[in-house]
């Protein structure tokens, strides 16, 4: 087991599902982990990180938890070992359970929070760089090594990931080498050749090595959470709308593994794996769905998806929110994120 015998400690998915398995999506925004004033965004200079754990009544924890934090770029599936880099100093997020002394955050808590500070490499090219970034937490039983597998953030209760990116565009057009980081001070530039937009996900597989699929869809009505982000994001006193329309084209590209575009239809008739990932309904719903991809994934080798899409028929001063998630050939939910895709100006 991936982190022993433990079944007491846990980092929340989503608010309130206390560790269980399988939250409903997106199971990517855990409110236990994020850069406080500007979530999803490192920038350059001290970044404020602040996390949470929890740990059941029953069984009774007799010893302290530790917690780590790594960073990595826009991804899916997350590893400790493959694109992401340890941010905290080793031994400095420590919790304690209820009834246990010390002067530790108490877990599961009210307040029982913990924060620290973390500057960016100077290189935005770097996966602790300035720029989007997304966040794991893992928290254990002090006395226990966790494992160096792949993040299975869905399935796993010590483990929480923090992935979205509020993505600033622009009608001008650039290469990819050069076409802006997509912040609000580097907005994202047209790419010449395709004339789309794009951004680029690293992924992996969670468990064995073999075929995996990650569909997109559009969200006309995201939660508080996502919203406020999105406010965060373009600023005090601006207004954006969320675009109840989706974009006008979408395309996925594999790169650096083995990889095609499929239908989604085709993913729905698969009655089996639709049902067990909860595809067709939801944040997945059918009328809702962009695309999908099919790759072949391991466990080590790091991989990318390519998202290209034209939303230029948003209105001005709106946004559309973009959900992708990843199932391995069971339907069994392995990582995801979220993409606010700001109107190009």
């Amino acid at each position: 087991m991936g982190y022993g015998t433990d079944i007491s400690v846990y980092v929340e998915d989503r608010a309130g599902d206390v560790g269980a398995p399988a939250s409903p999506a997106p199971w990517w925004l855990s409110p236990d982990i994020d850069i406080l004033t500007h979530p999803g965004e490192a920038v350059q200079g001290v970044n404020q990180v602040q996390i949470r754990v929890h740990a059941h009544d029953e069984p009774i924890l007799e010893e302290k938890i530790a917690a780590e934090v790594y960073v990595g770029n826009p991804s899916l599936v997350m590893s400790p070992t493959a694109g992401t880099k340890r941010i905290d100093t080793p031994g400095s997020l420590m919790f304690r359970p209820v009834g246990l002394a010390g002067t530790e955050p108490v877990a599961d808590v009210a307040g029982g929070l913990a924060a620290f500070s973390w500057t960016p490499s100077s290189s935005a090219s770097a996966v602790d760089g300035p720029g989007h970034r997304c966040l794991v937490v893992r928290a254990f039983p002090l006395s226990v090594t966790p494992p160096s597998s792949p993040f299975d953030v869905p399935n796993e209760a010590h483990e929480a990931q923090h992935n979205i990116e509020v993505l600033a565009t622009t009608n001008e057009e650039g290469n990819m080498r050069r076409g802006g980081a997509g912040t609000k001070n580097d907005p994202r530039k047209r790419d010449k050749q395709t004339g789309l937009w794009w951004e680029r996900f690293n992924t992996l597989a969670a468990g064995k090595r073999g075929k995996r699929f990650v569909v997109w869809a559009f969200d006309p009505a995201p939660d508080k959470g996502i919203v406020d982000v999105l406010r965060g994001a373009v600023g005090k006193g601006a207004r954006t709308a969320i675009s109840k329309d989706p974009p006008s084209r979408v395309a996925l590209e594999a790169v650096g593994t083995r990889g095609e575009e499929v239908d989604p239809g085709r993913l729905l008739k698969n009655r089996r794996f639709a049902r067990s990932a909860g595809l067709g309904e939801g944040l997945f719903a059918e009328d809702r769905l962009l695309g999908a991809a099919s790759l072949v994934l391991g466990p080590r080798k790091l991989c990318s998806l390519l998202l290209r899409f034209d939303h230029s028929n948003l209105k001005p001063r709106s946004a559309v929110v973009l959900h992708g998630a990843q199932w391995d050939e069971a339907g069994r939910a392995e990582g995801g994120i979220t993409v606010v895709a700001l109107a190009p100006v």
